[in-house]
């Protein structure tokens, strides 16, 4: 049962701040509700499905709302099953996971969920997590990220494990341990420092193990030995090492750089895991607590910001700060009001098939031009990025070949001098003045 925590004092903070990013994110749209208009007929992609699930945990969407978002998030599922080989280069497992969470925050079955090109029930659960012979392939493909959402999706609302399963509960509580670094934190490789988004990740993502005795055995990343431990014994030297990533302002830094997504992400590890942000002793610095340090990052119009470090000063709402921040401040609210931990989705309202598929009838038709761009965020950076390289790349391979064609005629005016001059025959060592 979860635990109800009082800081009445902070509570309308934390409720303004919410209020406030879903006010700026509706007003951007240009729609008087959230779940309306282009963001819904978006359903798919990373920046509307994330503000699906918030609004869908803040309990602000209606049933009508969430069964019209998810008889559009329905068609995206069903666009990605259809062309498959497109979707595996295109999407990562995470993505998937990501849609199934909000498929269950808005109230619909991720085991039953449209129907793919032979007519089969979608069952997202068994595709992402149980059956690593599916068309997303392993979990561990992408990463520590694949073992964090495959667990955070069967733990929603605590999915029966098939018999014969290949990832099990077991096994991917064992990875995630098995990848913490020296200093207690958890990176994308072995080699990098502790992140503050990873490791409050993996910590939520093992919230529902907390307070067991029982113990896992591993190899770990760093010692390459045998271990064996308990998930409260790896989650204490985590949430040390979060402790001394925390600025003195109460926000969270990423390489030295405030960020509100990272302070988000520790909100929730701290909520998830019972221990209240404002009684947490390892998470007041200077007497400001991660709610002061959030404040920081919002705007007069309800915006956030990214960063408070950036070359130049943020004066628009990022988009990605604003869904990652209100999961943050809803995650911490429901602790406080004694809900279920804003992944623990037991108390998500159902929405029947029968009211998406009615809502998908009273739906416009989307244009050709209404394309669901399913990528992350990070994936679009990462896009942009590579486009850049390889247009620097093509701008250096041109420069090489119009200097090698200058060098080429030079030496070829050079010879034609050598060879008119009478007195100029050289020894094939000293033939280096061209």
């Amino acid at each position: 049962m979860p635990r109800q925590v009082w800081a009445a004092d902070r509570l309308p903070d934390v409720k303004q701040m919410e209020e406030g990013i879903v006010s700026w994110k509706s007003s951007s749209e240009g729609e008087k509700e959230l779940l309306t208009g282009e963001l819904r007929d978006q359903a798919g992609s990373a920046g509307s499905d994330w503000f699906a699930f918030d609004v869908a945990r803040m309990g602000s969407a209606t049933e009508e709302q969430r069964a019209a978002y998810l008889a559009r998030l329905q068609d995206a599922v069903e666009a990605v099953y259809a062309n498959k080989e497109d979707s595996m280069m295109r999407l990562r497992i995470s993505e998937i996971h990501r849609m199934a969470l909000t498929v269950i925050a808005c109230g619909g079955d991720p085991e039953n969920f449209g129907t793919d090109p032979d007519g089969n029930p979608i069952n997202l659960i068994h595709d992402t997590v149980w059956n690593s012979n599916s068309c997303w392939g392993d979990p561990g493909d992408q990463g520590i990220n694949g073992y964090i959402w495959a667990l955070l999706t069967i733990d929603a609302k605590n999915y029966q494990e098939p018999e014969g399963a290949e990832w099990t509960r077991e096994k991917l509580v064992s990875e995630l341990l098995s990848r913490q670094l020296a200093d207690g934190g958890f990176g994308l490789i072995k080699t990098d420092p502790s992140d503050v988004d990873l490791t409050s990740m993996v910590l939520t993502a093992l919230a529902p193990y907390r307070g067991q005795d029982k113990t896992y055995t591993y190899t770990g990343i760093i010692s390459g030995q045998e271990e064996t431990s308990t998930v409260d014994a790896v989650a204490e030297k985590a949430f040390a090492r979060l402790s001394e990533l925390q600025a003195d302002d109460g926000s969270m830094l990423t390489y030295d750089e405030r960020t509100s997504e990272s302070t988000a992400w520790a909100m929730i590890a701290l909520a998830s895991w019972g221990r209240d942000p404002e009684q947490d002793g390892a998470f007041i610095k200077n007497g400001k607590t991660l709610i002061d340090g959030m404040q920081a990052f919002c705007l007069a119009d309800g915006g956030i910001i990214h960063s408070l470090d950036s070359d130049e000063k943020e004066t628009e709402g990022n988009n990605m700060a604003g869904y990652q921040t209100l999961y943050g401040l809803e995650a911490v609210r429901r602790l406080w009001e004694g809900q279920t931990r804003l992944f623990e989705m037991t108390d998500a309202q159902t929405v029947s098939a029968d009211a998406i598929a009615a809502a998908d009838k009273k739906l416009p038709a989307l244009s050709d031009t209404d394309t669901t761009d399913t990528r992350s965020s990070e994936e679009v950076e990462a896009d942009v990025s590579n486009r850049t390289l390889y247009l620097t790349a093509g701008i250096a391979v041109v420069i090489v070949v119009v200097v090698v064609i200058f060098l080429v005629l030079v030496l070829k005016e050079s010879k034609k001098k050598k060879a008119s001059a009478q007195n100029a025959q050289l020894d094939d060592d000293d033939d280096d003045e061209w």
